[in-house]
């Protein structure tokens, strides 16, 4: 028994993360896929699609070696791989080790790591489900933007929870006892979105049979939310522009200029740049709102939190969180979920529904749920990322859509399956 066997034996270890990296990722400084591996489970790593942590990598094998958490020490079995498991440089078929050992996996090494140690230091916000390191840093600026009455432009897909953060920017401040007020521009027509904003007089026009705060001075002292904000029409905008500049606002049918006080939080889904370059969205408006600026993570960059977020969510519709299975937890991260959270919850209520009342949900109510919405792209390979580039006559930006994920993640399948074979 080595030095290394006779420490593990003697220690129960905890939770642990696997990280795996390619030497040119390790080159250039790019993101390493992890994976939480938990005493008593397993997970295997490879080139495959359908393994615990797939790596787009041609020296690795489809199920290169396995890792197995015995509580006292981790079991790394190669799976008869072509290009073999290396323990220090040598080569293993089996062999037992703990947190800080290195595995050398054809041109990638796996890193077994203490999840405590590698925890990231913070505390996630309020209301909001999340300790991913992404969550972590977000929460650290939420936090200082916090005590700022700057207006803040919050950034993300939708589905990402952004009204969440909004109300943490709010609950986080010094303005938490005052009202929070949200509006959802895309839901307002061009007619009423003057008078749900800023308010109207009695009789300023057909329908307005009394007077009218709007949600700036519902909001006074305390923060107003606009989501989708780039839906608003020009003239909206010029207004939004005059109150945020002046704090005051003016109802419709009303000369007198009325003062607030509001810290405006805004958000948006949309390319809001784009919109300033064609004059859809005023390029003033959007350096005033763009002070403090927040981008949100998708769910796919942060699938280590897929766990709780989902024993959460279940609990939402009056489903019992310990009725999901691990398994159903795996199938959960096949997914895409390019319309974040709310697909998410979604999905695990289409598969609770499957199940049936009580019934533990397994991994084929997952797949079934996930089959029959149809829409719910699985993650794509190096070579689908080829093809859909290839159909796009190599626009890399009209692929992705077609793929239905970022331009950033389409690059980086590109720029791994360019990797010397």
């Amino acid at each position: 028994m080595t030095t290394t066997e006779m420490a593990t034996e003697t220690v129960r270890l905890g939770e642990l993360l696997v990280r795996v990296v390619t030497r040119e990722q390790a080159a250039a400084g790019d993101a390493a896929r992890t994976a939480v591996l938990r005493p008593g489970r397993a997970l295997t790593i490879g080139s495959a699609s359908d393994v615990d942590l797939p790596l787009a990598e041609p020296t690795v094998s489809g199920r290169h070696v396995r890792l197995e958490h015995r509580l006292s020490c981790v079991v790394a079995t190669d799976l008869g791989s072509k290009n073999g498991t290396r323990l220090f440089g040598h080569a293993v078929a089996e062999a037992r080790v703990g947190p800080g050992a290195q595995l050398g996996i054809g041109a990638a090494r796996v890193e077994v790591l203490s999840a405590e140690a590698e925890r990231p230091r913070g505390e996630a916000l309020p209301g909001i489900v999340g300790t991913s390191p992404p969550m972590i840093e977000l929460a650290a600026r939420v936090r200082r933007f916090a005590t700022l009455s700057e207006p803040a432009l919050l950034r993300g897909e939708s589905g990402t929870g952004k009204e969440l953060v909004a109300r943490a920017l709010h609950t986080l401040g010094p303005r938490s006892k005052k009202p929070f007020v949200a509006i959802n521009a895309a839901s307002l027509s061009r007619e009423l979105a003057e008078s749900e904003l800023f308010g109207h007089r009695r009789g300023a026009f057909t329908g307005a049979i009394a007077d009218r705060k709007g949600a700036f001075r519902e909001a006074c002292g305390g923060t107003l939310f606009i989501d989708e904000v780039a839906q608003l029409g020009p003239d909206v905008q010029a207004k939004l522009l005059r109150a945020v500049e002046q704090q005051q606002v003016r109802p419709l049918g009303s000369d007198v200029a009325v003062p607030v006080d509001v810290r405006l939080v805004a958000a948006t889904c949309e390319p809001i740049e784009e919109y300033v370059a064609i004059r859809r969205f005023r390029a003033d408006l959007f350096q005033r709102i763009a002070v403090c600026v927040l981008r949100i993570p998708s769910l796919r960059d942060r699938m280590s939190d897929l766990p709780a977020l989902a024993s959460c969510l279940m609990e939402t519709f009056g489903a019992r969180a310990s009725l999901l299975r691990p398994c159903a937890v795996r199938a959960l991260g096949t997914a895409m979920f390019t319309g974040n959270v709310r697909e998410l919850r979604n999905v695990l209520l289409q598969a609770t529904l499957i199940a049936g009342p009580d019934v533990p949900i397994e991994e084929r109510h997952v797949l079934t749920a996930l089959r029959e919405r149809g829409g719910i792209a699985q993650r794509p390979t190096a070579e689908s990322a080829r093809d859909a580039v290839e159909g796009a006559r190599g626009n890399v930006s009209a692929a992705a859509r077609t793929l239905g994920i970022p331009r950033s993640t389409l690059r980086d399948l590109l720029a791994r399956d360019s990797l010397p074979r």
